[in-house]
């Protein structure tokens, strides 16, 4: 049994969306792969249907390329996202939008397992939903679980301007504090040390290892 894992994580190497893939993954018990999509370069679908309606898979010649045959024939998805304004962010979105591939006759990948994992600033509100239409009931998918991560990190802790702003997010969750913060390690949270993320994170996993 094979499962890929997919994440637009984009604020560094090993990010909370990175390290949630990649812990169903490996929690999983079956062969794994997993793809940092930031690292590759592609674009959104291009309307191309002419390409992609025959062997009803995205056939535009990027990076991305041969990973929708690759999803087609894997036995399950895993698929992270950071959240910006409260939905996935442009990277993971023009990687599910050129599912279209996949809807042309038959949905060809109907019923395949996938499970989604965000990371948002605040608690995701509005993403979770989204990024299941992203997917539904377009490609009719089996979505297995959603795990959604508030990790209290805004962009705010990395530009070193909070001091002297007043329309971050940092300023809005926190005022005037802002100005006077010292930003420590402490302040970067992982989903690691919660305890709520960390049960649906093994709940989800438990379920792609009840796959035959």
């Amino acid at each position: 049994m094979k499962i890929l894992g997919f994440s637009s994580g984009a604020a560094g190497r090993e990010t909370n969306s990175d390290r949630m893939v990649k812990a169903i993954l490996d929690k999983s018990g079956h062969e794994t792969e997993f793809v940092k999509l930031t690292d590759l370069t592609y674009s959104g679908c291009k309307g191309c249907v002419q390409l992609c309606a025959g062997p009803q898979v995205c056939m535009l010649e990027d990076d991305l390329l041969p990973w929708y045959q690759k999803i087609k024939e894997a036995d399950a998805v895993v698929l992270g996202s950071p959240v910006y304004r409260d939905t996935i962010n442009a990277n993971m979105a023009a990687f599910v939008e050129r599912f279209f591939g996949y809807s042309h006759v038959a949905l060809t990948i109907a019923k395949k397992p996938v499970i989604l994992a965000l990371s948002g600033a605040g608690k995701p509100v509005n993403a979770p939903e989204a990024f299941i239409n992203f997917l539904n009931p377009y490609y009719a998918v089996n979505i297995l679980g959603v795990i959604n991560f508030g990790s209290g990190i805004p962009p705010c802790f990395c530009c070193g301007r909070h001091r002297e702003c007043t329309i971050g997010g940092l300023y809005g969750a926190v005022g005037k504090k802002a100005h006077s913060m010292t930003i420590t390690p402490e302040y970067f949270r992982r989903w690691e040390d919660d305890p709520a993320t960390v049960a649906a994170l093994e709940e989800a996993a438990g379920k792609l290892a009840d796959l035959a």
